[in-house]
């Protein structure tokens, strides 16, 4: 008799259990970076960033954003790695300062956001400085 019953439990148990687990693979969702259109500035202008648009899947909140350059112009190598800002607050931002002759060429800036789980994810966005 428990033989028969195990037997008929057991493809329901299954159910349950796969049903349990996809409910807590989405409740664990990593965030979705996005780090906003493509940007072109002229020399003189100061350069927007916006990773506003970025969201956690799960209902959670983005609680840190990190923008650093991950590729630089020809004689602008030393540059990559360098952090351009980061923290709570570093969603959307403007430069500092503007742009020089010196900037001149395409950039890749990563964003880096991570969600109140710790989890994380990254976009890229391609910054072009033209005269």
């Amino acid at each position: 008799m428990k033989t028969r019953l195990v037997r008929r439990a057991l493809p329901l148990l299954m159910v349950l259990a796969a049903i349990l687990t996809g409910c807590a693979l989405i409740t664990k969702a990593p965030p979705v970076a996005n780090a906003g259109p493509d940007v072109t500035v002229r020399i003189g202008e100061r350069v927007p960033y916006d990773g506003s648009e970025s969201v956690d899947l799960d209902g959670g909140k983005i609680v840190y954003y990190k923008w650093y350059v991950t590729a630089a112009p020809e004689g602008r190598e030393d540059q990559v790695g360098q952090v351009l800002r980061q923290g709570p607050d570093a969603a959307t931002w403007t430069s500092d300062r503007p742009v020089a002759e010196e900037d001149l060429g395409e950039w890749l800036i990563e964003l880096w956001v991570t969600d109140d789980e710790g989890q994380s994810a990254t976009d890229d966005v391609t910054l072009k400085v033209i005269r």
